[in-house]
């Protein structure tokens, strides 16, 4: 690869960046809000009484 064509990837690394800031952003604000404190307690939110934890609800029907 020549020196001149380096400037093709400059959109590329460009993009990367953004990527990786936005990436960085969306970490520490899901831990500024909390996100990331006992996965347990997060786990169990989809939980409620009609679908609770523990129990099958869905399944696949049988095939004939």
């Amino acid at each position: 690869m020549d020196a001149e064509s380096y400037t093709d990837l400059v959109p590329l690394i460009f993009i990367a960046v953004v990527f990786f800031t936005v990436a960085v952003g969306a970490l520490y604000w899901s831990s500024k809000r909390g996100q990331l404190r006992d996965f347990d307690k997060q786990a169990r939110t989809i939980f409620t009484d009609e679908e609770p934890e523990g129990e099958v609800s869905d399944s696949f029907p049988e095939k004939k």
